[in-house]
């Protein structure tokens, strides 16, 4: 089938469609009711505002000032307590390592510029614990320009054999101390003692 004949049998139908809207919709127009345009119109009046003057109301409120008092408070006296510290005081508190059991910590310096800022804890050793005696040990070190210790050396013992030296070697690793500056350069001070203290209570 050419295309010719193929538009004329789709024209047709077309045109039969077309045909019966046009129908339909002049039928549906001549079929309603007409009473809605036999009513008269409803006026709706306009509405009127007269115009107004807003007037602000403000009250002002008088603040009274008050009295001054007959006679002040008294002054609040500043209490200001001193305390005299000897300059050769240390102020540590010796932890126990039980309820019978304490290390003394004590510093032995030639200066005291040279008291630490941190004392480690040593340990009691365990043959003085077992055998119920008290001793201490001193050992001597070099601060550091950080503050820090090097090169502990044991001076004394007392008593000897039962591990003071070595708990005490161990416990001065960790001193820590103020470098010493002069003249804003920070240096190195040998020789500085330092007396570890273990008590039986």
């Amino acid at each position: 089938m050419n295309m010719p004949v193929r538009i004329g049998f789709s024209f047709v139908p077309g045109a039969i469609v077309t045909f019966a809207l046009l129908v339909l919709m002049v039928t549906l127009i001549y079929t309603t009711t007409v009473e809605l345009d036999d009513k008269p119109a409803r006026k709706i009046a306009d509405i009127h505002q007269p115009e107004r003057q807003v007037e602000e109301r403000v009250q002002q409120q008088k603040v009274e000032r008050p009295e001054d008092p007959e006679t002040p408070p008294p002054d609040i006296p500043e209490v200001q307590e001193t305390f005299e510290i000897p300059d050769n005081a240390v102020s540590m508190a010796a932890p126990s390592l039980d309820s019978a059991l304490s290390v003394g910590l004590g510093s032995f310096a030639s200066d005291t510029d040279y008291i630490p800022v941190y004392v480690p804890q040593p340990q009691f050793p365990r043959r003085a614990q077992t055998r119920g005696v008290s001793g201490y040990a001193v050992v001597e070190v070099i601060i550091t320009t950080t503050g820090a210790v090097r090169d502990p050396k044991m001076i004394e013992e007392h008593p000897t054999g039962y591990g003071f030296g070595a708990a005490a070697l161990r416990a001065a690793e960790r001193l820590k101390y103020n470098p010493r500056v002069v003249d804003g350069v920070p240096q190195e001070v040998p020789g500085v003692l330092y007396k570890f203290s273990f008590l039986i209570e």
